[in-house]
């Protein structure tokens, strides 16, 4: 059987996820996630952003339609709720350190 990235997979790549843990652990607030993480945060607000979602139910329903593709992306699908919840109480900090280090790297490369 054929095998071929998404291209949500392909832009995923470019942000290592070690380098993403560790700052996840560093920027971390309050209590730890049980069902719920980071990089599944990262990667629903990630979509929302490709692909236009204007509300939190628009995007929860968007990725609970992809089923088994979220799974090869390393996410977990959520709820409204608890996607509300963990945008509101966890940091900024993590997507901006992000960021800068992903600039340094074009940069490098330019």
């Amino acid at each position: 059987m054929a095998h071929c990235n998404t291209i949500l997979n392909q832009l995923a790549s470019f942000f290592p996820r070690h380098d993403f843990e560790k700052l996840a652990t560093q920027y971390h607030q309050g209590q730890k996630f049980r069902s719920f993480n980071r990089w599944s945060q990262f990667m629903a607000m990630t979509i929302a952003q490709l692909t236009g979602r204007k509300s939190l139910r628009d995007l929860v329903g968007n990725i609970a339609a992809q089923g088994k593709r979220i799974y090869h992306l390393g996410m977990r699908s959520t709820s409204r709720a608890t996607l509300a919840r963990v945008n509101d109480q966890q940091p900024y900090n993590i997507f901006k350190e992000m960021f800068f280090q992903l600039l340094q790297r074009c940069q490098a490369r330019a």
